[in-house]
């Protein structure tokens, strides 16, 4: 192998790598931003849900405050709880995404096999 073989080979494999490293950043830059705008929804649906619960809290105290028994089987109550359910089994699956984006892996570099064709 000549001089300026072995120059042109290792300048190749460099800018292999060095493509190979700037793919991985980018892959887990873009992961990272998936994950940050995942949880930025999680807590758009946790504020919701503070919402409800200063709703039935006031409702509470007000039924308390008029000397009312407070009567689980109320709509108001039986919707704000319903609604409760719903927004955190929306958060636990986002929290689920999550999760999902953080196993993924960047794609495999399939390795040149220098011209030659690979039989099976």
């Amino acid at each position: 192998m000549t001089l300026m073989d072995d120059f042109r080979k290792r300048t190749e494999d460099g800018l292999k790598t060095l493509k190979e490293t700037a793919e991985g950043i980018a892959f887990n830059v873009e992961k990272q931003a998936k994950i940050a705008r995942k949880k930025m929804d999680v807590m758009r649906v946790q504020r919701k849900v503070q919402k409800v619960y200063a709703e039935v809290g006031e409702y509470v105290y007000g039924e308390y405050a008029m000397g009312r028994p407070i009567a689980m089987e109320s709509p108001f109550l039986n919707d704000r709880m319903t609604s409760v359910s719903q927004m955190k089994a929306e958060i636990r699956e986002i929290e689920d995404e999550i999760e999902e984006i953080r196993r993924t892996q960047p794609p495999k570099h399939e390795e040149e096999t220098g011209g030659e064709e690979t039989k099976v």
